[in-house]
C-alpha cells in the first residue's frame, strides 16, 4: 500500500516541528546559561525524537505504520511552528526573562503531551507501542523537570 503524499507531508511537518524545538532549546541553552543542563537534556531528547520519527518513514512507505489523519492537524502545526520562530526572535532580541522562557518551554512541552504527539503514529506491534510509550514518558519527565525548575525559579524571586 502506497502512503498518501499527505501522510509523508505530515511526517515531514512533524520532523520540522521537532527540529525547531531542538533549535529553540539550543538557543535557550546559549542565552540562559543557568539552564544549561536542562536545555542540553531537552536538545538531546528532541534529537532522539527526530531520529525516531524519521525512522518511521519506511513503515509509512510500506503501510506498516500509518499516520492518524485526525491527530494533530498540519495547519495547527504550521501555526505552532510560526509561533516558535517568533519566540526565537524574541530570545535573540533579549526581550524575554529566564522566567518567561521557562514558562514558554513548559507550555510547549505540555502541548506535546496534551495533543498526544506520538499517538499520531499507528502500528499494531507491541514493540512499536512500547517505543511510543517510552517517548511519551520522556516528555512527561521533561515536563516534570521543567516544572521543578520553574518552581525553584519562582521561589528565588
Amino acid at each position: 500500500m502506497q502512503p498518501s503524499s499527505f501522510q509523508m507531508h505530515k511526517l515531514n511537518v512533524l520532523v520540522e516541528y521537532k527540529e525547531l524545538c531542538s533549535r529553540l532549546y539550543q538557543l535557550c541553552r546559549e542565552r540562559f546559561p543557568e539552564y544549561e543542563e536542562l536545555m542540553a537534556a531537552l536538545v538531546h531528547e528532541k534529537e532522539s525524537h527526530i531520529r525516531w520519527i524519521q525512522s518511521q518513514e519506511k513503515g509509512v512507505e510500506s503501510g506498516t505504520v500509518t499516520i492518524n489523519p485526525n491527530a494533530v492537524k498540519v495547519e495547527a502545526m504550521r501555526f505552532v511552528i510560526q509561533a516558535i520562530r517568533q519566540k526565537m526572535e524574541d530570545i535573540k532580541r533579549n526581550s524575554l526573562t529566564s522566567l518567561q522562557i521557562l514558562l514558554y518551554i513548559r507550555e510547549t512541552e505540555n502541548t506535546m503531551l496534551e495533543k498526544n504527539f506520538f499517538q499520531i503514529f499507528e502500528n499494531s506491534s507491541v514493540e512499536f507501542k512500547t517505543e511510543k510509550m517510552a517517548l511519551e514518558s520522556e516528555d512527561q519527565r521533561n515536563l516534570d523537570t521543567i516544572q521543578s525548575a520553574l518552581s525553584e525559579r519562582k521561589r528565588s524571586l
